[in-house]
């Protein structure tokens, strides 16, 4: 389970990385780059995000003008079926004491939705969780939006 856990805090870095020249354009992602769903507040969004890793950039709104540039995460893995947390982790861009003066916005990308089974894969399943269980993994993200 840890190594899972390790893959997708992982994969949050990557979901969150986009080169600062690039952030600023609308349109379209570019060529190479991960398409996600985001939320924020009431609004959502789709968002370009490229395949790097650990990069704290901003991410490119696809068909609007502007970017989300992220303050700080938290990942969360969480058994939904029995409302229970197995996991989550945080960052902060400067420890959390970057852009203090500026106004952020909550942001949320569920990264996984699906069973356990699914999930975890042939990794033993964490105690109390059921194959058929519901997992979510999601990422919050405090976020300077630039729209």
């Amino acid at each position: 389970m840890r190594q899972i856990i390790i893959t997708c805090l992982a994969a949050t870095a990557v979901a969150l990385t986009v080169l600062a020249g690039s952030a600023a354009a609308s349109g379209p992602a570019a060529p190479g780059k991960e398409i996600l769903q985001i939320s924020c507040g009431t609004d959502a969004f789709t968002i370009a995000v490229p395949r790097g890793e650990n990069a704290f950039g901003a991410a490119q709104l696809v068909g609007h003008s502007g970017h989300l540039i992220p303050v700080s995460l938290v990942f969360s893995v969480v058994d939904v079926t029995n409302d229970t947390l197995l996991d989550s982790g945080s960052t902060a861009v400067g420890h959390g004491q970057a852009h203090p003066n500026q106004d952020t916005t909550r942001c949320t990308v569920v990264l996984f939705e699906g069973t356990a089974a699914d999930f975890f894969g042939s990794d033993p399943l964490p105690p109390g969780v059921a194959p058929a269980d519901v997992i979510r993994a999601s990422l919050s993200v405090d976020a300077i939006a630039k729209l």
